[in-house]
């Protein structure tokens, strides 16, 4: 069997109840998108405020001991003892 065989496109009629068919998005039929523009802002629990600004400030903490290192690397802060 070449691989030219398997790669070509398939029609599945019928498929046994012990069997699963994994079909990939670029060869699934397109389907109607859901239009969301009308449906307005989402309301947050206190709890998922809360939650997101705490993963607010862990992502600029983060990006500030990035920006640090990187900083420490070049020299900017001078030679000091490793």
């Amino acid at each position: 069997m070449s691989v030219i065989n398997l790669l070509r496109p398939v029609t599945v009629t019928e498929i046994p109840e012990n069997h699963f068919v994994v079909v990939h998005p670029l060869d699934d039929v397109p389907e109607q998108k859901v239009n969301s523009s009308g449906l307005g802002a989402m309301r947050m629990t206190t709890s998922v405020k809360l939650s997101l600004m705490s993963l607010r400030g862990y992502l600029i903490l983060m990006m500030l001991l990035v920006l640090y290192h990187v900083m420490d690397l070049a020299g900017v802060f001078g030679s000091h003892a490793h």
